[in-house]
């Protein structure tokens, strides 16, 4: 036939959708189902979420997987907490319980710092193998504490290497749900623990080590990193549902709580820096 009898169609059954717009809504389906099928994973862990069912949660992830891994001779309990301390902060997120989700990722780390220090006394050798990279760690820390040298301490160096930091966390609580930032979270306070067991091990006055050794600047850092990497998970959330999952008043507070700690941080290390290393230098044996 000839083309000039066609239908403007082009050939299209009349009534038929033109392709592209059927390709279209099959994305739009694909991507409705995909977001569906997210913001439902986020709520595998709901239930723990609940009552006071996040405390014995929260307990269970900060020390279960080390246990397991130091029992067992295996690594990964880094990941393992990682992940599952993201899927019970999602499911909070996900019914903005904020105050529990803050709380819950709180007593996880606080339980996996006092077990990890408790057992990396007792038995360092053991444990070393299973936190990556600690011996270097307490080796530069150690030098730092008896020399006052640190190139990581400058200001030249970490205002931009906190700077990245912020970006970054944003970045990963928002497409991971808190998973990397928790692994990354884990990892570096395993370095910490693993130092403050060895400079119990190696100070005079042990209580004193143990009340110095964990850095008020870095506990600030953490706390405000608790609250930012909540409110990017929250912000996912709300992305991905297409829901209001949090009021803007709540959000507001939340960054204003997150920024503070983090500015609280600096502020802190600039000034007790050099009184703390001295503290921790005359406390060696």
């Amino acid at each position: 036939m000839n083309s000039r009898f066609l239908a403007p169609n082009d050939g299209e059954p009349t009534g038929a959708a033109p392709v592209g717009s059927r390709r279209r809504g099959r994305r739009a389906r694909w991507l409705a189902s995909a977001r569906r099928g997210a913001y439902a994973v986020a709520g595998v862990a709901d239930p723990l979420c609940r009552g006071w069912r996040w405390l014995p949660a929260a307990v269970a992830i900060g020390a279960g997987p080390f246990l397991v891994c130091y029992l067992s001779g295996v690594p990964g309990h880094q990941l393992a907490s990682a992940v599952a301390l993201a899927l019970l902060c999602a499911a909070c997120a996900r019914r903005d319980a904020w105050l529990t989700g803050v709380a819950a990722v709180a007593l996880a780390f606080v339980v996996h710092n006092v077990v990890v220090i408790a057992v990396s006394r007792a038995d360092p050798a053991g444990t070393v193998a299973l936190l990556p990279d600690a011996a270097e760690y307490w080796q530069k820390q150690i030098t730092w504490i008896r020399t006052g040298c640190d190139p990581e301490y400058e200001l030249a160096a970490w205002v931009p290497a906190h700077a990245q930091l912020f970006v970054a966390v944003i970045l990963f609580s928002f497409t991971s749900w808190g998973a990397i930032p928790f692994f990354q979270g884990f990892y570096e306070v395993d370095l910490m623990n693993y130092y403050n067991a060895r400079l119990i091990l190696e100070s005079a006055n042990q209580p004193l080590a143990a009340a110095t050794g964990w850095h008020v600047w870095s506990l600030m850092r953490g706390v405000g990193y608790l609250f930012i990497t909540f409110e990017a998970i929250s912000l996912s959330l709300a992305w991905i549902s297409g829901k209001r999952v949090s009021p803007r008043k709540t959000r507001r507070l939340r960054w204003t709580l997150g920024l503070s700690f983090v500015l609280a941080d600096g502020l802190l290390k600039l000034a007790l820096l050099e009184p703390v290393r001295e503290q921790l230098f005359w406390n060696l044996k």
